[in-house]
């Protein structure tokens, strides 16, 4: 499959170049990056809608706050302007339920691996959509923690595409045997760090953290510490279960904004100072608000209702 060409963008990830920018001209600063994303976006959603025959299936991955829900949302929207119908489809709808996951070491529920997911139903669903343009998929009750007992019935009419969202929507456990024409895999993740004379002190790592602690506060009112505590896991199912897939992508889109971590700021370090001082903790949450008190901030009101930054932050439209 022909992959997407997308024009070359450059980022400003230094503390040096993106403070600058800031204090010239806060608003054009994040109006490049945001005009910059969605033309990113604009030209994927051109390949596919521009394919002969076109696919069934988009299936878009990444690890932990990559900004999948939101990017997703945006191809559609694209897809859409091009004539090509869509509809949505969360992986997160075939978990099987909280006493079903198994366990890891410690005896926790493991969520991020995939045998956490009806693997068998997934298969069945998007072997469905791509063989006889239907599918009847469960739909998970996320306050009861269990599947709801109705099932989504969905429909794939002439010139329509399914847009599969989930950590897992590339391991090929579930797309294996579905045509490869068929099938359009794009990987979403955060691929710059933030340079300081030189020296890296945040990771992209590090970013999608920051990201997820601002977002678990906000609509999960998850405390700092405790997203803190879920990190490690997070990263040790990324490693096993999603990067090691992004290799096989089609297309693969760069979600950082070079301006973000300034809005991000004004929420993240109030919460990063709430870390308990006996926190394991603590000294990660020092080591990320040093390097976010290094950049200006930049209001959150410039950040367009539409962007992806608003997963995060709240707002959005």
């Amino acid at each position: 499959m022909e992959p997407a060409k997308t024009k070359f963008v450059t980022y400003r990830n230094s503390v040096e170049e993106i403070n600058r920018a800031v204090r010239e001209d806060a608003r054009a600063f994040v109006q490049k990056a945001e005009e910059d994303y969605h033309r990113n976006i604009e030209e994927i959603a051109g390949s596919i809608a521009g394919e002969s025959p076109m696919c069934k299936l988009v299936m878009l991955a990444g690890p932990s706050s990559s900004g999948k829900t939101t990017t997703a949302h945006m191809l559609m929207n694209e897809l859409r302007r091009k004539g090509v119908g869509c509809v949505s489809i969360s992986l997160d709808d075939f978990y099987l339920g909280e006493n079903c996951a198994p366990l890891l070491p410690d005896g926790r529920p493991d969520y991020e691996c995939l045998e956490a997911l009806n693997v068998e139903a997934i298969r069945k669903c998007l072997s469905g959509l791509v063989q006889n343009n239907r599918c009847e998929m469960p739909v998970f009750d996320f306050e009861q923690h269990v599947p709801y007992r109705r099932r989504r019935q969905v429909i794939l009419h002439d010139r329509e595409v399914a847009v599969v969202e989930g950590i897992h929507a590339l391991n090929p456990e579930l797309i294996r045997t579905l045509p490869e024409l068929r099938v359009r895999r794009i990987y979403i993740s955060v691929k710059q760090g933030i340079l300081d004379c030189g020296n890296e002190i945040l990771g992209p790592n590090d970013i999608r953290l920051v990201r997820r602690i601002v977002r678990d506060y906000r609509f999960r009112k998850t405390d700092p510490d405790a997203t803190l505590n879920m990190w490690p896991n997070v990263m040790r199912g990324e490693r096993k279960y999603i990067k090691p897939f992004r290799r096989d992508a089609d297309t693969t889109v760069n979600s950082f904004h070079d301006y973000e971590l300034c809005v991000l700021k004004n929420q993240a370090l109030a919460l990063l100072h709430t870390v308990p001082e006996n926190s394991l903790n603590r000294e990660r949450a020092d080591r990320l608000a040093d390097a976010l008190a290094c950049l200006v901030p930049v209001d959150d009101a410039l950040v367009p209702k539409t962007s992806m930054i608003r997963e995060f932050i709240g707002g959005a439209a």
